[in-house]
């Protein structure tokens, strides 16, 4: 019987929860750091935090038509492609800094949208499991990346901190790689299927999602 997923599958989910969110809500903690090293006020760096939230509406859209076109497996490599290449580009300059969440968020847009349809693609028997294994990744890793994003940065630079985000970025990639062996294309027949359970999924878990991301952002001492 013929494969339909490869053994680092589940990993990858792992993964690809633990690189929804820290990448770019861990940097609101050293906001001032950053606005120290190019000399400017902490409130012009505000885009930063609201970048990503206007790259998932314009992205979004988006990606039942490429899941489509390319396959969820296969798009899923480029993104995360792209958010390592972004991740990387914040530590050059100010507007790369920019530019570097610009790509992070375009990126996570399309996990955000797909990864429920991936899961019901390879595993979908254990779909709640899944779902709940990645949606816990991304709280657990947003409070872990939160709680040491100060002290990183304390002992290197916050550039440290950044390359440190990309390394997570990169094994996230690396540990994804197999998985594009076994592309699952989106057909466009189920496509309002796939968009419903999306929505079902992010109804149930994207309130509480954000609503830990939220308290961390406050709680965090600057």
């Amino acid at each position: 019987m013929k494969q339909t997923h490869s053994r680092f599958l589940i990993p990858g989910i792992l993964l690809l929860g633990v690189v929804l969110r820290a990448p770019f809500t861990t940097l609101s903690t050293v906001l001032s750091d950053i606005a120290a090293s190019f000399g400017v006020e902490v409130s012009s760096l505000g885009l930063l935090t609201s970048l990503p939230l206007l790259t998932f509406a314009i992205f979004s859209p988006f990606a039942t038509s490429w899941a489509r076109r390319f396959g969820i497996e296969r798009l899923f490599l480029g993104v995360l492609i792209l958010m390592t290449i972004g991740s990387a580009l914040r530590t050059i300059n100010l507007p790369l800094l920019y530019v570097g969440t610009l790509l992070i968020g375009a990126a996570i847009a399309f996990i955000n949208v797909l990864l429920p349809s991936l899961i019901q693609a390879n595993e979908p028997k254990r779909l709640g499991f899944l779902t709940t294994l990645y949606i816990t990744a991304m709280g657990l890793s947003t409070a872990v990346a939160s709680s040491v994003a100060v002290p990183i940065t304390q002992a290197t630079s916050w550039q440290g901190l950044v390359w440190v985000l990309t390394v997570v970025c990169t094994l996230a990639l690396v540990i994804w790689l197999p998985n594009a062996r076994h592309n699952h294309y989106l057909k466009k027949s189920s496509s309002s299927n796939e968009i419903r359970l999306v929505g079902i999924r992010m109804a149930r878990f994207g309130p509480s999602c954000f609503s830990v991301v939220s308290s961390l952002s406050y709680s965090i001492p600057r």
